[in-house]
C-alpha cells in the first residue's frame, strides 16, 4: 500500500490548489481510466491531470500528455474544482460545449482509505458514465449506467459554522469525561477535520494525561486547523514515509514544498526510487534455495529414469509366483521357481502373508511403478522448466531487478512457518506466514474457520484482507501501531489473499482490505 493518505483537510486544500491551477482550462470530456488504476484528465497545453489510485501509489500530478493521446481534442471546460467540507471527496466539474448550450459532467474522486475510485458522472441525470473500479459496497452500486450516490457524509461536529464558545463547550463536554488513552478514537468520531494524520498532533499531551490546560490547548489547535485559510504546503515526515499536507503539524517534522502538487511529485519520485532500490538479498537467498531444490529434483528423477523397466520385471516375477503359488511353504522367505527359459530363480516372499497376498503385492507394486514411469517424462520436463525459471530469476535478482512473479512465489512457498508435527496444542483455524518485514499473517484454513479467525483470533487494529467478489480465505495482517503497515508487507498479505482464493489462477486479482474493526 502507498504511504500517502488523504484526509478531509488535505483534500479540501488540494481542491483549492487545483481550482486555482485549472479553472477555465480546456480538457477532454472523457477521462482515461486505465488498468493500472490511474485516472487521467487530458488538458490543453499538452498536459494531463493524473490520479494514481493504485493501493501502492496514491498520487496526483500534472504531467505531460502521452504521445498517443496528443490527437484527442479538448472540448470541455473546467468550471469548478470543489470538495465538500469534512469529506474525502473531490469533484471537478466539466462543461462540454459553449456557455449557452452543452452539458455538464463531473469527475468525482472518492479517496476513502482502501476504496480509492474515480467516476465520470452526468450531472443532469446523476448517472455514472464511466468509472475506474466497479464495486458494490456500503449499499452503493458503482457501475456504468447506475445512478450515482455519493458516500454518506460523516456529519461530525464543527462541519457547519459554530461560535467558538459553543465549540469549546462541546469539545470539553465530549472529551473531558473520556480517559486520555481513548480520546483519540473519540476525537476521530466526533470532530470535523480530524484524521489519523493529525489526531496525535491535535491532542498533544491531552492523549496521555488528565490536564484541563492540555485539553484546552488541544481545542485551540483543532480550532486553528478548522479555520486556517492560507495553505503552507509541506511534506510531513511520518513513520510510514513522507505525507503531503497543507501545513505543518505541532510536534511533527516536515519539509517545505512549493505546492501540494510539488509535494505529491516528490513523494511519487521518492517511492519509485525506494521501490527500485529495495534490498533484494533475502530474495536472492530464497531464489538460490529454490534453484537448488529444482536441481536436486532433477537428480532424483534421473535416478528414477535409470530404473525404467522395473515395472515389467515386477510383473514377470508376479506371473512366475502366481504360476508356482502352490509351492510356497508356510513361513518361507523364498520360493524356488523356473522361468520360461529354464533358469532357476529364488523369489523373496513375505512369510507373514498368505501366498496369494504376496502375488497381489507384486502386481500392485508393478502397477504403481508403471504409473510412475508414465509420468516420468512430464515430471522431468517440469523440473527442467523450473530450474530454468529460477536460474533466470536469480540472474535478474542479482542484477537488482525483481521480476513481478518472484515475490509472490517466494512468499507462498517460503514464508510459511514450519509445521510442528509434535505439537499437542489446540487446533488453530488459520495458517501462519511471515512477511519479508517480519509481520505475522494469518490465513483462514476453511470457510468455517474464516469467521473464527476474523472475530476470535485478530485484534481490532489488525488489517483484514479478502479477494474481491470471489470465495477465498480471510487473511489477517497483525498490526498494532498507528497508521498503515509498510506497503511491502501489505502487498505480501494481499498476495496471500489472492493465492488462497478461487481467483488464484487469474492474471490479476483485486484484493480489498480494511481494519478488522471495520
Amino acid at each position: 500500500m502507498s504511504n500517502t493518505r488523504f484526509d478531509p483537510v488535505l483534500i479540501r486544500a488540494l481542491a483549492a490548489e487545483l481550482g486555482a491551477a485549472l479553472h477555465g482550462r480546456m480538457a477532454h470530456a472523457l477521462p482515461v481510466f486505465d488498468r493500472d488504476l490511474s485516472a487521467t484528465l487530458l488538458l490543453d497545453r499538452g498536459q494531463a491531470l493524473r490520479w494514481d489510485l493504485h493501493p501502492t501509489r496514491g498520487w496526483v500530478r500534472i504531467v505531460a500528455r502521452a504521445p498517443e493521446m496528443e490527437a484527442r481534442p479538448a472540448e470541455a471546460r473546467i468550471v469548478r474544482v470543489a470538495a465538500p467540507d469534512d469529506e474525502r471527496l473531490l469533484r471537478i466539474d466539466l462543461h462540454e460545449g459553449n456557455r449557452f448550450k452543452g452539458g455538464t459532467r463531473a469527475l468525482v474522486l472518492e479517496l476513502h482509505t482502501n476504496q480509492w475510485n474515480a467516476l465520470l458522472v452526468d450531472t443532469a441525470d446523476r448517472r455514472i458514465v464511466s468509472l475506474l473500479r466497479t464495486r458494490e459496497a456500503g449499499g452503493r452500486t458503482l457501475r456504468s449506467g447506475e445512478v450515482y450516490h455519493p458516500p454518506e457524509p460523516q456529519r461530525r461536529y464543527g462541519r457547519e459554522s459554530v461560535p467558538i464558545d459553543e465549540a469549546r463547550a462541546v469539545w470539553l463536554a465530549r472529551l473531558r469525561p473520556v480517559p486520555p488513552e481513548e480520546r483519540r478514537g473519540e476525537l476521530l468520531r466526533q470532530f470535523a477535520g480530524t484524521s489519523p494524520i493529525n489526531a496525535a498532533a491535535l491532542l498533544g499531551s491531552a492523549a496521555s494525561m488528565e490536564d484541563a490546560d492540555a485539553l484546552d490547548a488541544a481545542f485551540e489547535r483543532w480550532w486553528a486547523v478548522r479555520h486556517r485559510a492560507a495553505a503552507e504546503p509541506v511534506l510531513l515526515v511520518m513513520k510510514g514515509g513522507l505525507q503531503p499536507y497543507p501545513f505543518p503539524l505541532d510536534g511533527v517534522s516536515f519539509r517545505t514544498a512549493d505546492s501540494l502538487l510539488d509535494a505529491f511529485e516528490t513523494v511519487s519520485q521518492a517511492e519509485t526510487v525506494d521501490a527500485t532500490q529495495r534490498d533484494v538479498t533475502a530474495l536472492v537467498n530464497r531464489a538460490r534455495r529454490r534453484l537448488e531444490s529444482a536441481r536436486r529434483r532433477i537428480e532424483r528423477l534421473r535416478e528414477e529414469e535409470a530404473k525404467v523397466g522395473e515395472a515389467t520385471r515386477l510383473r514377470e516375477r508376479a506371473d512366475l509366483l502366481l504360476a508356482h503359488v502352490g509351492r510356497v511353504q508356510p513361513g518361507a522367505k523364498r520360493v524356488t521357481v523356473h522361468d520360461a527359459e529354464g533358469r532357476t530363480l529364488k523369489l523373496p516372499v513375505d512369510p507373514a502373508l498368505p501366498p496369494l497376498e504376496n502375488v497381489k503385492r507384486l502386481y500392485d507394486d508393478a502397477r504403481r511403478r508403471s504409473r510412475a514411469e508414465e509420468r516420468l517424462p512430464e515430471l522431468m520436463h517440469r523440473a527442467i522448466v523450473e530450474e530454468e525459471r529460477w536460474t533466470s530469476a536469480l540472474a535478474s535478482l542479482e542484477a537488482g531487478e525483481v521480476p513481478p512473479w518472484v515475490e509472490a512465489a517466494l512468499i507462498r512457498a517460503e514464508t510459511r512457518e514450519p509445521r510442528q508435527a509434535t505439537s499437542k496444542g489446540p487446533r488453530l483455524p488459520y495458517r501462519v506466514y511471515r512477511t519479508s518485514g517480519g509481520l505475522e499473517v494469518r490465513v483462514g484454513k476453511t470457510s468455517k474457520d474464516n469467521d473464527v479467525l476474523t472475530f476470535r483470533h485478530s485484534a481490532p487494529g489488525d488489517v483484514w484482507l479478502h479477494a474481491r467478489q470471489v470465495p477465498g480465505s480471510h487473511v489477517v495482517l497483525r498490526w498494532s501501531e498507528e497508521g498503515a503497515p509498510p506497503a511491502r508487507d501489505l502487498d505480501e498479505a494481499a498476495t496471500l489473499a489472492a493465492i488462497h482464493s478461487k481467483a488464484r489462477s487469474s492474471g490479476t486479482v483485486a484484493v480489498d482490505w480494511t481494519r478488522r474493526k471495520h
